[in-house]
């Protein structure tokens, strides 16, 4: 599993297990991601205050949300030009994610959930970050 969150061309962030897609023609050049089980990662303060003054966010929550929940496939393949990056995040979003697939997976659990901490053509590719 490479889990990664990827930042749209549009501002979203979207935490999936993430793979690289190429062409039979050029096999070294990526033409695609293919995101399984994707969701959005939104980032809240628990306590506004809307005064409007720029403080430390000391206990953020984390929430997720499904990318595509009209989608009958929990893959999804996405253009290369719509991802600004593509990085690894802190464990505890990892964990909260496999927790949240592995629901999924079986049946069971919501598939919106929240987190607070600190911190806040083929589809053989292998998954992006590993052998790096």
């Amino acid at each position: 599993m490479s889990v990664r969150v990827v930042r749209m061309r549009n501002g979203e962030d979207v935490v999936a297990d993430l793979y690289e897609v190429t062409s039979k023609d050029d096999p070294e050049k990526p033409i695609a991601f293919q995101l399984r089980h994707p969701y959005n990662l939104y980032l809240t303060d628990p306590s506004p205050t809307g005064d409007g003054e720029i403080r430390k966010l000391s206990s953020p929550e984390i929430s997720f949300q499904p990318w595509a929940p009209f989608s009958k496939d929990h893959t999804i393949m996405l253009k290369m030009d719509e991802v600004v990056s593509a990085y690894e995040t802190f464990q505890e979003v990892i964990d909260k994610y496999n927790e949240l697939v592995e629901a999924v997976n079986h049946g069971g659990g919501d598939v919106t959930t929240a987190v607070e901490g600190d911190t806040a053509e083929e589809s053989t590719g292998v998954p992006v970050g590993e052998g790096d």
